[in-house]
This record gives C-alpha cells, structure tokens and sequence, in this order.
C-alpha cells in the first residue's frame, strides 16, 4: 500500500505515463480510423484514380465551370510570365509599420 501511494504521489507517474500513453496508443487507435480510406475491401473507390472526364461529368454545359486541358508546359508558363514583367526597373516600395499609425495619419512623401 505504500508503494502505490509513493507512485500515485509522483508527478511523473501521474501526469507523464497517461501522456505517454495517449500519445503513442492514439496511433494505434487512430490506425483502424485511417485504414478504412486506403482499404480495398471496405472501400471500393480507394485506391483508383479518376480521369478529367469523370472529375467533370456532374456539371452541364451551361454551368459557369468548363474544362479545358492546358496544352502548355510549366516552363512556357513561367517563360510567358518572365517576358511581361521587367525585371530590371522596379522600385523597393517600403509597407507601413504597424506603430507608424494609418495611411490618413502619415505625411505624404512626393517626389519632385
């Protein structure tokens, strides 16, 4: 009886070992919640991947959503993007601080 009272009056026994358990017995527990997404026999869509036409099949023709295949690379979109922006004139635009007050509050600076 005094073991169980020395061990129940330890602040790592009290609070530690439930921590413990929770943490590392959840995974187990949270396990049987997961597999039932990426199972075969309890889920029959799992694991099987859709085509663009399948994705698309629930909306009409008159709906605003419409699917078109992007016939272009990353690359060319990225190149595309480059050839609209001028890399080499910009100008660094400082943003308010917050202890700076509001926009209405500060002097404007014009350069003449």
């Amino acid at each position: 009886m005094n073991f169980l009272n020395k061990l129940n009056s330890n602040k790592h026994f009290r609070f530690g070992v439930p921590f413990f358990l929770f943490i590392f017995g959840g995974q187990y527990a949270l396990r049987e919640f997961r597999e039932v997404r990426y199972d075969n026999k309890i889920n029959p869509k799992a694991r099987k991947l859709i085509t663009d036409e399948e994705a698309f099949e629930g909306f009409n023709k008159s709906d605003q959503l419409v699917y078109k295949k992007n016939i272009k690379t990353a690359e060319e979109e990225l190149e595309a993007l480059d050839a609209k922006i001028d890399w080499d004139n910009w100008e660094n635009k400082r943003g308010p601080r917050p202890w700076e007050g509001t926009v209405e509050a500060r002097p404007i600076k014009r350069n003449n």
